[in-house]
């Protein structure tokens, strides 16, 4: 994952999925690896006469709580795309206004809330929308903790409402001139917040460089931050540890949980320099480094088996670029690591029939759905674990 903050913040995740030959919902191949034994579907998305937005590789995009859809969102169009996840097609498109009493902006971020609506933020912009673009509530967090949502300094990388309390949202906010992360828990009833702060996750910024442009500070570079909201818990995991910060809604506690597996270790060992100078030509080589060491990806969690999924990959590099100056990748090792819903660890394997680091994911059905771009059109390849 790549990590840009600066006067805009952006999360910018570009990993791909590659399987030898791809399947129809009928095909299947069978795989085995040590410990966990898998098998692999394809479908595809029926979208009719549309075309589907799928330049940002789904990271625009939220999942509905009983997994029945996945809002798939354009930014570039303030357009959003409902997929029926049970019927394989596009549900609908809802176009939202950049202006106006519904309007809500350019480049906006988005969670979808327990009870469908939209919550959509940018800076000094918290409003919650319908699924008809229609305006239900301004939150004007903005107003609660002004010392950090009202400034342009500090940008929330997402929100979660709790289910049992509408009240009770949190949300993960970044300082990016100290590349720092807290949560700000909010009673939205009361109008008051708590900061919580997070030190298990500052060792994160010896991993992160600055990319200076001319001398000057233009982004920052460093490991991904993988917010997921299940069982009750918000979870912040890291590309460069093994570990999970728990934060419990109920008990308003913070806790964390350490591996250290002979597969896939406890971290990072690679430390890039400080600062970068873009203009250098050394930044693909740093990035290089980096990513050919084990990267830990975001959890998911099966709702239906009460476990959470995790990917890992090491990727491999040839000597060519890609479109953004960086060295293509031509493979990757990937692992999948099962835990119970205590983050206890079931089963750890490298998985041979993924060969590239996994896309966009979630769990469904007590499966894995990774995106796939086939020719243009939405796809999933399904993960089925068959011996757990």
């Amino acid at each position: 994952m790549r990590l840009f903050t600066g006067i805009l913040f952006l999360l910018i995740m570009g990993s791909f999925l590659f399987i030898g030959s791809c399947a129809s919902k009928e095909e299947k191949k069978q795989g085995v690896s040590d410990q966990i034994k898998i098998s692999l579907d394809t479908v595809m998305i029926d979208a009719g006469e549309e075309f589907l937005y799928l330049q940002d590789q789904l990271y625009a995009s939220s999942l509905s709580k009983d997994n029945k859809y996945l809002i798939n969102f354009s930014r570039r169009d303030n357009l959003a795309e409902k997929i029926d996840l049970d019927q394989l097609k596009l549900d609908k498109k809802i176009q939202y206004e950049r202006e106006g009493p519904n309007g809500i902006g350019d480049y906006p971020s988005f969670t979808l809330l327990p009870n469908q609506n939209l919550l959509f933020w940018t800076y000094n912009f918290y409003k919650i929308f319908d699924q008809e673009g229609q305006l239900v509530k301004d939150l004007e967090l903005e107003k609660i903790p002004a010392d950090y949502l009202g400034s342009n300094d500090f940008f929330p990388v997402s929100f979660i409402q709790d289910e049992s309390d509408p009240n009770h949202l949190v949300g993960l906010i970044t300082q990016w001139k100290t590349h720092t992360y807290f949560i700000v828990d909010f009673d939205l009833e009361k109008g008051t917040s708590k900061k919580v702060d997070l030190p298990d996750y500052q060792k994160n910024i010896e991993y992160n460089f600055e990319i200076l442009f001319d001398g000057s500070l233009a982004s920052v570079y460093g490991p991904g931050i993988y917010p997921l909201h299940a069982h009750g818990k918000l979870l912040l995991s890291s590309s460069a540890f093994n570990e999970v910060l728990i934060y419990d809604l109920e008990t308003d506690s913070l806790s964390v949980k350490k591996w250290d597996s002979p597969l896939l270790g406890y971290k990072k060992t690679y430390l890039p320099p400080e600062t970068v100078e873009y203009n250098s030509g050394s930044m693909k080589d740093i990035v290089r480094k980096m990513d050919e060491e084990i990267s830990y990806r975001s959890f998911v969690w099966d709702e239906e088996n009460g476990r959470y999924f995790r990917f890992s990959d090491k990727k491999y590099f040839g000597e060519d670029l890609n479109e953004f100056g960086e060295y293509a990748t031509i493979g990757a090792d990937v692992f999948l690591s099962v835990f119970d819903k205590n983050f206890n660890l079931i089963s750890e394997a490298q998985i041979p029939e993924l060969t590239q680091s996994p896309n966009f994911h979630f769990a469904k059905d007590g499966n894995i759905w990774i995106f796939e771009n086939i020719d243009d059109e939405l796809a999933f390849v399904i993960v089925k674990i068959e011996n757990l």
